[in-house]
């Protein structure tokens, strides 16, 4: 994995950050393409042609509903014969983007909703998360990306994005509503546990965590979608 810049298959930009971060995508050859979660684009030029069908299958489909992802995925082309053109893609939420450039094989575990866009060549499902999301923000499963070749994916979060890079035997130690990202690798190597005493866990605010055990890459996000739907609860309009 790497988060080099040159590395990118497609050349990029991300400007608006950190609080309202957009990646400017640009195809220059025909045949170039991305594939995009649904509603992630924002704008593009006019001659930039789009698709939308289930990448990988029905099944594959599924499962990346049940990851939080959307089950059919857009595609934009530069057709034959046009030049140079470009698509932006935002995150839903406001916050940073980020980008990784995978090598074949090598697979991620992200939050869900966190998945922004990418080459074809990564693949997108889920994957049971256990009690790494049960106990989180994150529902029953998490979203998955596999690189089946060399490619590039791009992910956003709530709020700032943070990189943790964990030596052998390091213990990292995240409240569960902000983990953002991290290799599969690691997946059962993560444990989840309360932090402090019971009096903590009932009035600290705080409760459950997911220790990460070194090495390897934790990505994390500064703010937490629940906390905001809790703040903005109270001025919700009741229907009577």
């Amino acid at each position: 994995m790497s988060e080099n810049k040159e590395k990118s298959f497609l050349k990029f930009e991300i400007t608006g950050g950190p609080a309202f971060s957009v990646v400017r995508i640009f195809l220059e050859q025909p045949g170039q393409q991305v594939r995009a979660e649904g509603g992630r684009m924002v704008y593009m030029d006019g001659h930039i042609h789009m698709e939308t069908k289930s990448a990988g299958g029905k099944l594959r489909g599924l499962k990346r509903k049940l990851g939080g992802e959307s089950m059919f995925q857009n595609f934009f082309s530069l057709p034959d014969g046009a030049p140079p053109g470009m698509v932006a893609f935002a995150h839903g939420a406001p916050g940073d983007i980020i980008h990784l450039h995978l090598n074949q094989g090598e697979e991620w575990m992200l939050s869900q909703d966190a998945y922004i866009c990418g080459t074809p060549s990564i693949a997108v499902t889920s994957k049971f998360g256990g009690a790494k999301s049960i106990f989180g923000s994150e529902g029953t499963f998490l979203t998955k990306v596999m690189a089946e070749a060399d490619g590039d994916v791009w992910i956003g979060g709530y709020g700032y994005i943070e990189r943790h890079e964990l030596v052998e035997g390091q213990e990292f130690v995240v409240d569960s509503g902000v983990m953002m990202a991290y290799p599969a690798f690691m997946h059962d190597r993560a444990k989840v546990s309360k932090v402090g005493g019971k009096k903590s866990f009932l009035l600290g605010g705080e409760g459950i965590v997911i220790r990460y055990l070194g090495p390897g890459v934790v990505y994390t996000q500064n703010r937490e979608m629940s906390l905001l739907a809790a703040l903005l609860k109270p001025y919700i309009p009741v229907p009577r």
